[in-house]
């Protein structure tokens, strides 16, 4: 058998080995062409403008790079493919996505398309109140009020409504739309309190508090029983609990926010700084927000508190002229526009949108701006996040309704 010479072998080796650096080598050769992947791109969205539930069309190119299936959104909000036709989607937009720019996520990173504009439907009807003056129970819109303004939700089917000028608290069982009437005696349990203002509801006591725009907050008992737990400085405004079981009330004069305890014995002053600050609402997660002014832009402002008491401008309005908002789940912010008479959304990107409303003073279901309102002020959403808001309009002495605005 004839054998291979060692020496042989190692300048075999040699070469092959040569042969692997230098093919390295001219890989790694900066004078070679560059390799250009190809990425992801959404060029357009038609109709630029639709509704939740509707159907569009995304088109762009290099959807399926590298074999994965992108994600699309909307203001983080999954959109659902329907058809694929090579790069061009067909979805259909979720309810309440907003308006905001497409994103396309492929391998975790994000790819920019053009802006969308979201549609909004408002269904506007009313709950109860026949618009008569008058202190009225009974069913829906048999039952009448005289300037419903602060509104507020129990845990059990129940709005409250601050019944101003008849000074009296009504109670509307949603289960039926009825209207039941809890009194407030001439004097609170020996102590002064006027026309009831805002209201808050405490879960954990079962109670309403009731500040009444001057210098009073009242605590109402689930049993009924009524007892003025703080008298102040004038004027007292909002009123809302906390998570942490303490109450937070506004002066619209003084600018400042008081932290109590629902015995009204333990008190501080927890912020202060926000010009005419109306009320005060609390989000999902417990962050405070204030409805107020902003002297630099002279705009309404909505400024969010902190757990210190530090306030900071986070949304703004010029064209909102009061008086108070809510907030949904989503971070978006709505208005009662009492002298425009519609009620406005704003957008977690500040963009602001006319909800619903007219703007002709007069209380008129509908879908939208066909509907109407006649002095919209109170107002709270419930946790499905419809809105429920009271009217009344000063110059005719007219509104003197609890509306529901369904929104999609």
């Amino acid at each position: 058998m004839h054998k291979t010479k060692p020496y042989l072998i190692l300048f075999l080796l040699f070469i092959v080995i040569g042969s692997v650096v230098s093919c390295t080598k001219s890989l790694e050769d900066p004078s070679a062409p560059p390799v250009i992947k190809t990425l992801p791109s959404i060029s357009k969205i038609y109709p630029e403008s639709a509704g939740g539930g509707d159907t569009v069309t995304i088109a762009g190119k290099n959807f399926l790079v590298d074999g994965t299936n992108p994600t699309i959104t909307i203001n983080d909000k999954p959109v659902t493919v329907i058809k694929r036709i090579s790069d061009t989607l067909k979805v259909i937009i979720p309810k309440l996505a907003g308006s905001g720019q497409v994103v396309m996520t492929s391998k975790g990173k994000d790819y920019t398309g053009p802006q969308f504009t979201y549609k909004y439907k408002a269904i506007v009807t009313t709950v109860a109140g026949s618009g008569a003056v008058g202190t009225g129970d009974g069913s829906g819109r048999q039952a009448s009020f005289n300037c419903p303004w602060g509104v507020t939700l129990d845990d059990n089917n129940g709005l409250y409504i601050a019944d101003c000028y008849n000074r009296l608290i009504r109670k509307i069982n949603l289960a039926d739309n009825s209207v039941s009437t809890i009194n407030i005696p001439s004097y609170v349990d020996g102590g002064e309190f006027y026309s009831p203002y805002n209201i808050t509801f405490n879960g954990t006591d079962k109670a309403l508090y009731v500040t009444d725009f001057n210098k009073h907050l009242m605590r109402v008992s689930a049993e009924g029983s009524s007892k003025v737990i703080y008298t102040g400085t004038m004027p007292t405004t909002g009123i809302a609990v906390g998570a942490d079981g303490y109450l937070y009330m506004s002066n619209n004069i003084k600018g400042t926010i008081m932290k109590l305890s629902t015995d009204g014995k333990d008190t501080v002053n927890f912020s202060s700084g926000i010009k005419t600050p109306r009320n005060i609402i609390f989000d999902k997660t417990n962050t405070m927000y204030v409805a107020g002014y902003d002297g630099s832009s002279e705009s309404a402002a909505i400024f969010k508190v902190d757990n210190a008491g530090k306030s900071q401008l986070v949304a703004k309005d010029k064209g909102f002229k009061g008086w108070e908002i809510a907030v949904d789940a989503q971070g978006n912010f709505y208005e009662a526009d009492h002298f425009g008479n519609t009620i406005k959304l704003i957008e977690k990107n500040g963009n602001v949108v006319t909800l619903a409303g007219s703007g002709n003073a007069a209380d008129v279901d509908g879908v939208g701006l066909k509907a109407s309102f006649d002095g919209p002020q109170g107002m709270v959403m419930d946790k499905n996040g419809n809105l429920y808001v009271t009217t009344y309009n000063y110059d005719k002495k007219t509104g003197n309704k609890v509306r529901k605005i369904v929104i999609e």
